[in-house]
């Protein structure tokens, strides 16, 4: 899910004439390689080897991006495609290389149902394939950024199965540049309200490059026609009937069999091989990078690395330029590269840092939760305010799209200048709450939510947290957010997270189930999940917290809850027996007094 284009070279072309293969220097390409599933649907990769015979180990590309976006009807095929692609590089190092096009996209036949049972299943198949081929060593690893990093996953775990099943072991690692965990949390709703920054963009963008004639059109029509007739059908029913679906409030607005089986967390289990991703802080995926850590239980060796960019944009360099290639030559070639003793955990902080910090796991171990309690005068306290009071606002359907909301939710490509960095005419029609300056600087690193008491005069409210740091000159610099319909606050305690007995990452179960209506006018509390981040906050600066109804034009309440908070207002209440807070994980924090004193 990226407009990231990874590995611009276009090199190693071959006419397309069938399944050819030629050379270019030593290398060899095979465009448009059939592979028959067994329910009779073909699926077509391009496979690049280093040479014309030998045995090698594959690194795989699944896409669904159309894998000759670049020359949908030319007479080539390349390592880049477009928005999809491999690593020619990995060639001239012994590696085969191969992207395949996802079922029901570019140029393989069937239907496109963004990761279905039946896709996923067609994993399971190429593996079966590749360790069948002459070519192969029988050896696999996955890789590829956003779409082709959940592939990377959803491969792994099909291989999983496999080898339940009996059959020798394929995929021998991961690779994967910003994947999701969870399909419905991490981008396709945000507590309840549809991702409609990248949701339509994604679906549009799949649909469209699966809506130009095949590759194989050229030389083989009679079966490129019905496999393009087939994709343009395909494309409007589904993608179409979803964002209709989710807007109105139908079943695909309700987390639930869908989206489970196209979450990589729910399996990871599965997974004992070595696994290593990348993700970013104002990454579409925030949220789901650092789970998948948790979620990897029985992966051997685990490495993820977090810096602050946007999913289409990179962060900074890594400390070790080289240590994709060293990964790949340690669990495909049992080279003695070192990368097994890497830290586990590498972060760069969203703000306010300068290098890599370097931790053993996540969350990350000796993390205090300091909570920060709303009070008068629109203050966030260390201490709860012993009267109580309340601040009113009006729950307005639009909020400044001048915000970092409207950057991260875009993938980034609705990044507005000055607004990146300063939420002020965001914060304007919301309610703000700020610490005094800092005594010192501050590590916020890990898990955190906001624990609101509300009094609501609609049915229904839409809840934006926003977590700022605010300068000297009064910019407020989004660090992370968190959302929450009211209707869907309630909790699953068993699948929540805890340090001890303190619940530190609320879960919402977002289904049609467990909506509670809104009594009006009766205060209830609210758990929000703010995503996870890391940032320091430099001596002087302020912490703020911002509550909105709104996030314009990025998130989109369901129509039936819009309905029913239209009109409303929202008294947020603080104080005596009601107790609104965030809770920061702080790390290296000393006792002393103040705020974020590092006391628990």
């Amino acid at each position: 899910m990226t407009m990231r284009l990874i590995g611009r070279a276009t090199v190693l072309a071959c006419v397309l004439a069938g399944l050819c293969a030629s050379t270019a220097g030593a290398s060899v390409a095979r465009c448009n390689v059939p592979i028959r599933m067994s329910d009779g649907i073909t699926l077509r990769a391009n496979l690049f080897l280093p040479r014309d015979s030998g045995r090698f180990p594959l690194i795989l590309t699944a896409t669904g991006y159309n894998k000759d976006a670049t020359n949908p009807t030319g007479q080539a095929c390349s390592t880049s495609g477009g928005i999809a692609s491999a690593d020619p590089a990995l060639l001239d190092k012994g590696y085969a290389v191969m992207l395949l096009d996802d079922r029901g996209t570019g140029a393989s036949g069937g239907a496109w149902d963004s990761w279905g049972q039946r896709t996923q299943d067609d994993y399971g198949e190429v593996l079966d394939w590749i360790q069948a081929q002459p070519w192969s060593d029988t050896q696999v690893a996955t890789t590829g950024a956003s779409y082709m990093g959940i592939t990377s996953f959803l491969i792994a775990e099909a291989d999983a199965a496999r080898v339940a099943a009996g059959k020798p072991r394929a995929v021998k690692t991961i690779w994967a540049d910003v994947p999701m965990a969870d399909a419905y949390r991490d981008v396709t709703f945000h507590g309840g309200a549809v991702d409609a920054g990248f949701i339509p963009l994604w679906l549009g963008l799949t649909t469209a490059l699966s809506s130009v004639p095949p590759s194989t059109t050229p030389t083989e029509p009679q079966d490129a026609v019905p496999t393009w007739l087939g994709h343009l059908k395909n494309g409007l029913d589904f993608a179409g009937n979803k964002i209709v679906g989710a807007a109105t409030g139908a079943d695909d607005a309700y987390d639930g069999p869908f989206y489970e089986l196209r979450s990589p967390a729910r399996r990871a289990a599965e997974i004992r091989i070595p696994v290593a991703w990348t993700g970013g802080w104002w990454d579409i995926f925030q949220r789901g990078e650092p789970l998948l850590y948790e979620a990897l239980t029985n992966a051997p060796v685990k490495k993820l690395f977090m810096s602050p960019h946007y999913h289409v944009s990179g962060g900074p360099a890594m400390e070790d330029p080289d240590i994709r290639l060293k990964w790949f030559d340690r669990w495909l070639k049992g080279s003695p590269t070192g990368v097994e003793s890497k830290p586990n955990v590498n972060l760069y902080p969203a703000t306010g840092g300068t290098k890599w910090q370097h931790f053993s796991a996540w969350p990350v171990p000796g993390t205090s939760y300091k909570r920060l309690h709303l009070a008068d005068e629109k203050a966030l306290a260390d201490a709860k305010p012993a009267a109580g009071a309340g601040d009113e606002a009006p729950l307005l359907p639009v909020s400044s799209p001048c915000s970092r909301l409207t950057a991260q939710w875009t993938a980034g490509a609705a990044a507005l200048g000055p607004c990146e960095t300063d939420n002020r005419t965001f914060e304007a029609t919301a309610l703000t709450y700020t610490t005094p300056p800092l005594p010192r600087d501050t590590n916020v690193t890990g898990l955190l939510s906001a624990n609101v008491w509300a009094e609501l005069t609609a049915k229904d409210a839409t809840l934006v947290a926003v977590l700022s740091d605010v300068d000297a000159s009064g910019a407020s610099n989004q660090v992370t957010a968190g959302f929450l319909l009211a209707s869907q606050r309630a909790l699953d305690t068993t699948r929540s997270t805890y340090d001890g007995t303190r619940m530190i990452r609320p879960w919402h179960p977002f289904t049609r189930d467990s909506q509670e209506p809104v009594t009006p006018g009766q205060p209830t509390a609210y758990r929000i999940e703010i995503y996870p981040t890391s940032a320091i906050f430099k001596k002087g600066h302020r912490l703020r917290l911002t509550i909105s109804g709104a996030n314009t034009p990025t998130t989109l309440t369901p129509l039936p809850a819009l309905a029913n908070e239209l009109g409303g207002t929202i008294r947020l209440l603080h104080g005596g027996p009601y107790d609104s807070w965030i809770q920061i994980p702080v790390l290296g924090s000393s006792p002393g007094r103040g705020v974020l004193s590092g006391s628990r």
